[in-house]
């Protein structure tokens, strides 16, 4: 794939060796595009905002070809920061040595050049294990979950993030997915190595170009022009480069809300996970955006670490084949001036006045699936490994299986796969997943945008088409959703993806249509190409197209790829079955998922609007009558809770009725595994209702008592949420219904 570059460099071929052409291609800079014959000499001088060099081979009477790239770290001599990139053909060797190309830029204390290797993880993490200035917790995280899994965390937790951690329910639609980690200070320095960068007063980077600039590749005295030029740069210059070690953990981060005790009960458990198995991976092809954050007035306080302070966009970055990235960035004198802003009382100047640095991880479309916890007060030349919870990264992965639709979302559904072994995808298309890094589901609807991933592995594929009917239904109507992917070499600010269909052609589909032969809505097929992050994606499917949120069901898909003549392309056609389940608790809808509470009762005496109950016993049992449907057999679970107070977790157990209490004090019901194919719910309990409710009789756990010690009345909220057993593919079991009833106990005047 194509390498990301950002600012000025000078590009030089250093070493060939190869018997096939060689030759390298820059795209996307404001000066410097062309294309450069792979010849040890050529050199180019290339500057923009953002650009990249493409390397490509070309076998004898073939079309040039993409080659195999990765980048060598960069280091600092004779005042030029240097890396390279070495490259690798078809050829039958692997040494990656066929074309070399040298990339320089005279340093300076205005430039900053982050690089480091990007890993996924998963398994028993539960910190970033790329971290170690902070201890810092990536979502998704459930802070009830967290309390309950490690109470010694809980307490840090709380003093951190009370808002986070006494979360407050709310009704649905919920927010978009936390992206925000916890960062929880260790209260000890961390200590990391930079190189920091000292010029000369007056001293500008290399910002113009060779007069010969226009003349594109350097040879004979136009290439000692532009050595002139790069050494004349440094000379202005004149940039000093010296390792420092730093604390990579400046920022309190909330560090005087700690206690000792704290910290000794966070290193606890540090250390006691340690020894826990953390699955660490490469991640190829992964798209990065960099942004300067800067701290919020709480934050430059010593407060906590909350992602609410002014960020500026800077460029992106996409690792290469190894997860190896490079990412450059200055620093003008406007936002050296504007960084005083982000030093509080206490800290040292010199020191604040060095960006902090955030890394967000960007999908198909530029959406952003993850971003970092901040990197203080970076050094010049700055080594930062990035770690991305695997099922937020989603990097590029090989073709191979028995079937071109290989995956939706992170579900793989090949036919190998299927049957069990892991997975099952039934004759209605519903999903049982069990494979590992996607979502556990039994039986499950599909529901939202479903991200089709699918190899032809044929190169005279060069369109596709995706059509769609219902069983019942004898032809197939063609998909027609627009598409993007993200290609490298378009990549410049304001980037949003570059389409790659519909597009109406001509050509010679295997299922018959509605309405007849057509022009057909195509796509651009690009797997195979580097330059196009995730270029296995054939489509993103808004389920709720083909299935409307009153009419679940099954729904077949049909691929097929065709070549430039709009044949088809043997051996390139699939078909899968999805149930797609679109219907939600929104209130309004008939036949839609219900959720309820109707009455909260204490004896024979059943609480009204704005009730208030005198307690006949300080633990006296209160029912709840209340439901959770899904007429259509989908639901996953509901569970009933109570808080009080100021948002306070109640632990309850159960009275009678229906439901268990789990160790948060938490009601749950969930389907039956050994049947959860028509899992309606209240719907199904033997003491339900005609019209679905159950009871439910709940006290506190224990030994304990309603109001707590020294209150004599206190507000309580009870809880309903209802859960659907549905999937994208990446995740799974949304709550569709919230309801909530609020009471008040006291024991008397």
């Amino acid at each position: 794939m194509a390498i990301t570059m950002q600012g000025s460099w000078t590009v030089r071929v250093t070493s060939k060796n190869a018997s096939f052409g060689q030759r390298f291609v820059i795209t996307g800079a404001d000066v410097g595009n062309g294309t450069y014959d792979g010849l040890v000499g050529t050199a180019v001088f290339a500057s923009g905002a953002q650009w990249s060099i493409n390397v490509q081979h070309q076998p004898p009477s073939e079309p040039w070809r993409d080659s195999a790239q990765r980048i060598t770290f960069p280091t600092v001599s004779g005042g030029l920061v240097r890396f390279n990139i070495d490259s690798n053909d078809t050829g039958p060797d692997a040494d990656y040595d066929d074309l070399v190309l040298s990339c320089s830029m005279p340093a300076s204390a205005s430039d900053y050049v982050v690089y480091g290797t990007v890993k996924t993880y998963a398994g028993l993490c539960l910190f970033n294990p790329c971290r170690d200035d902070y201890i810092v917790i990536d979502p998704p995280y459930t802070a009830l979950n967290l309390c309950a899994r490690f109470p010694e965390l809980c307490g840090p937790l709380t003093r951190l993030y009370p808002e986070r951690i006494r979360v407050r329910p709310r009704p649905i639609p919920d927010p978009p997915p936390e992206v925000t980690p916890l960062v929880i200070p260790t209260g000890a320095p961390s200590l990391r190595s930079g190189v920091v960068f000292q010029s000369r007063a007056g001293g500008m980077p290399m910002a113009g170009a060779p007069r010969a600039e226009a003349k594109g590749a350097k040879k004979g005295g136009e290439n000692a022009s532009l050595e002139r030029f790069e050494a004349d740069a440094v000379e202005r210059l004149q940039t000093s480069a010296r390792v420092v070690t730093f604390n990579g953990a400046p920022a309190k981060a909330g560090a005087d809300l700690l206690t000792a005790a704290d910290f000794k009960a966070v290193a606890h458990i540090r250390d006691a996970l340690i020894r826990f198995r953390c699955d660490v991976q490469l991640a190829p092809g992964l798209l990065l955006r960099f942004q300067e954050y800067d701290r919020t007035a709480s934050e430059k306080l010593g407060g906590p670490y909350t992602g609410t302070g002014p960020r500026d966009d800077l460029s992106l970055a996409v690792t290469d084949e190894q997860g190896n990235y490079i990412f450059r960035f200055s620093q003008t004198l406007i936002d050296i001036a504007a960084e005083t802003s982000d030093v509080a009382s206490s800290e040292v100047l010199a020191t604040q006045l060095r960006p902090d640095v955030i890394v967000q991880v960007l999908g198909t479309g530029m959406t952003m699936t993850y971003e970092t916890a901040p990197y203080y007060n970076i050094a010049n030349l700055q080594r930062i490994d990035l770690c991305v919870p695997y099922d937020r990264a989603h990097p590029s992965r090989a073709c191979a299986g028995d079937r071109v639709i290989q995956r939706v979302g992170d579900i793989i559904v090949l036919h190998s796969a299927l049957g069990g072994h892991p997975n099952t995808l039934d004759s209605q298309g519903r999903i049982t997943s069990r494979n590992a890094n996607a979502p556990q589901v039994d039986c499950a609807g599909w529901r939202g945008g479903l991200r089709v991933y699918g190899c032809f592995g044929k190169p005279q594929a060069v369109h596709y088409a995706i059509y769609y009917k219902r069983p019942a239904e004898g032809q197939w109507r063609p998909v027609n959703q627009s598409h993007v992917l993200n290609h490298i070499p378009d990549f410049a600010p304001g980037y949003t993806g570059t389409p790659v269909g519909p597009t109406l052609r001509s050509v010679t589909p295997t299922v018959p249509l509605v309405g007849g032969p057509q022009p057909v809505p195509t796509y651009d097929n690009h797997e195979g190409d580097l330059n196009w992050i995730e270029n296995d994606l054939k489509v993103i499917l808004d389920s709720g197209i083909y299935r409307p949120w009153d009419q679940p069901g099954s729904v077949q898909f049909h691929i097929e790829a065709y070549d430039t003549a709009g044949n088809m392309v043997a051996a390139t056609g699939d078909t899968i079955t999805f149930y797609i389940h679109n219907r939600t608790g929104i209130a309004g809808r008939p036949n839609n998922s219900k959720g309820d509470i109707t009455s909260i009762t204490m004896g024979t005496t059943t609480l009204g609007d704005c009730g208030l109950f005198e307690l006949t016993d300080p633990r006296v049992a209160l029912t709840v009558r209340y439901r959770a449907v899904d007429p259509e057999g989908f639901l996953h679970s509901w569970t009933l809770s109570v808080k009080r107070g100021n948002n306070v977790d109640v632990p309850v157990s159960v009275a009678s009725g229906v439901g268990t209490a789990n160790a948060s004090g938490v009601v749950r019901k969930g389907y039956d595994p050994m049947a959860p194919c028509n899992f309606t719910g209240t719907r199904d309990e033997p003491t339900a209702d005609a019209d679905d409710y159950v009871l439910t009789g709940l006290q506190p756990a224990g030994t304990s008592n309603w109001l707590p010690t020294g209150h004599n009345f206190c507000a309580f909220a009870f809880t309903l949420e209802v859960y659907d057993r549905v999937t994208d593919g990446r995740t799974a079991n949304p709550r569709v219904v919230f309801w909530q009833d609020l009471i008040g106990l006291s024991t008397g005047p």
